[in-house]
């Protein structure tokens, strides 16, 4: 009898130990997707860089008009 309780305990711990990483697992998921929705922190860090290095300001600047065109169209530019 104290066989088949301490096997119930073990079962139980078991499961309960995989239903805990699964939440783990769930909720670091969630906030990583939330993390990568910030895409104006990069243009905005872009157009700092252009301020102080001439050299990489045209590039920037084709960038962003890439990005304006394929908001406008829905599509992305040919080329």
């Amino acid at each position: 009898m104290q066989c088949l309780i301490a096997l119930l305990f073990l079962a139980a711990v078991i499961v309960g130990a995989i239903a805990l990483t699964a939440g783990a697992i769930a909720l670091a998921r969630r906030d990583r997707q939330r993390i990568r929705g910030s895409g104006s922190l990069g243009s905005a860090m872009q157009n700092l860089e252009s301020l102080f290095l001439e050299s990489k300001k045209h590039v920037i600047e084709a960038e962003q008009d890439e990005h304006a065109e394929e908001d406008e169209s829905g599509e992305p530019p040919e080329k």
